[in-house]
């Protein structure tokens, strides 16, 4: 009989989903419970590779095993355990990018009635179809099957490191006279008509490259820049304050990037690289730095960087790029989309340990699962 892997933060969740099944199934299915916290008020940590490990391996029939997860946060960790376990077993075991609860209870509702694996993960998937008709919401194409159900060597990738510079403009606060007040809103003007030059240069290229689905992107930018209030809020900032241009202008955005944080929605979260990137580029017309774009150093190269802006990926040449590789980073980024339709594999919250990589040497990238990794995170056998 297939089993089911629970990864949670919660362990009041999992026992909760685990639970609902013992009571609502009528035959008894295996479920282990993979969480690093011992108590229900702890939340503070993902679920490590090695705890979904140990889960994986209590767990394991031949029939299979399911993982369900509770955040996207969690796919990657697991991952890493799945490409720590012997090729046989990993051959059996598939993440599901199902909802925890309802995807549980559906596939061991199958899992109970003798569903092999595949057909537990397609029975999980459902799950968000009948959600979505339930509230209403269309579903064009909407695939119900599961990309990749089973455990496969995909892609693997080995490139020399390319250290791409990652600028952070750190703006002083400069006291400016009254009469040069208009001067210091023109140049504000000035830098946002030239900003939005590049980016119908950007729209153009995007266009050139992945198809007119991903200009959308650029367009909301240039959309920002074109928003009165906004330019308004910043001049005002400047006569109120008598101010430099540049540190309204930051000081203007750092309330919108807040803003966005505060939100609940992880895709609106997920914009503050786009806020950041339209930022950057004005800061860099006020202040005259250089441009950031230089070509890859190498034919093929693993970019490494600390944060990648939307702009600067389309910018560089991605013929040469073969894999992105960032400390921090946001896999509901416009970056990560912009990277997934380049075919260019993206590892976003790799930690600061992808910083003290040194320039030239090779790494290897590894696809699990549709996920990939970095070889160097992986843990011990």
């Amino acid at each position: 009989m297939v089993s089911i892997v629970l990864v949670s933060k919660s362990l009041t969740l999992a026992n909760g989903i685990k639970e609902l099944v013992n009571q609502t199934v009528d035959r008894q299915v295996k479920i282990a419970i993979a969480t690093n916290n011992q108590t229900p008020l702890d939340l503070t940590n993902e679920v490590s590779p090695e705890t979904i490990l140990t889960a994986i391996k209590k767990c394991y029939s031949k029939q299979g095993v399911l993982v369900l997860l509770d955040t996207y946060h969690s796919a990657q960790n697991a991952a890493l355990a799945i490409a720590n376990l012997e090729h046989a077993i990993a051959a059996n075991v598939a993440l599901s990018s199902a909802p925890i609860v309802e995807g549980t209870l559906a596939a061991a509702n199958s899992i109970a009635l003798g569903a092999s694996l595949e057909e537990a993960e397609k029975a999980a998937h459902k799950t968000i179809t009948i959600k979505k008709l339930q509230l209403g919401e269309n579903l064009p194409n909407f695939n119900i099957h599961p990309k990749n159900t089973n455990y496969e060597p995909i892609r693997i990738i080995t490139a020399p490191v390319w250290l791409y510079p990652y600028h952070h403009f750190v703006i002083p606060r400069k006291k400016i006279s009254s009469h040069l007040l208009l001067e210091e809103q023109k140049r504000l003007v000035k830098a946002i008509e030239r900003s939005k030059k590049d980016i119908d240069w950007l729209t153009e290229e995007t266009y050139r490259k992945i198809g007119e689905q991903y200009t959308h992107i650029f367009s909301s930018h240039r959309f920002l820049l074109e928003n009165a209030e906004l330019q308004l809020t910043v001049c005002s900032m400047i006569s109120k304050h008598h101010c430099n241009a540049e540190f309204a202008l930051q000081q203007t955005f750092i309330d919108l990037i807040d803003t966005y944080a505060q939100m609940d929605d992880d895709n609106m979260r997920a914009r503050e690289s786009d806020l950041e990137d339209i930022l950057s580029r004005l800061l860099r017309y006020l202040t005259s730095a250089p441009p950031p774009i230089t070509p890859p150093p190498y034919p093929n190269a693993i970019l490494v960087t600390k944060q990648l802006h939307p702009s600067t990926l389309i910018a560089l040449d991605t013929h040469r790029i073969k894999g992105i590789l960032l400390s921090h980073g946001n896999p509901l980024s416009n970056t990560t989309l912009l990277a997934n339709a380049l075919d260019i594999p993206i590892i976003n919250e790799a930690g600061k340990q992808a910083l003290s990589l040194t320039g030239g040497q090779n790494i290897t990238l590894k696809k699990v699962q549709n996920i990939w990794l970095y070889q160097n995170t992986y843990i011990s056998h």
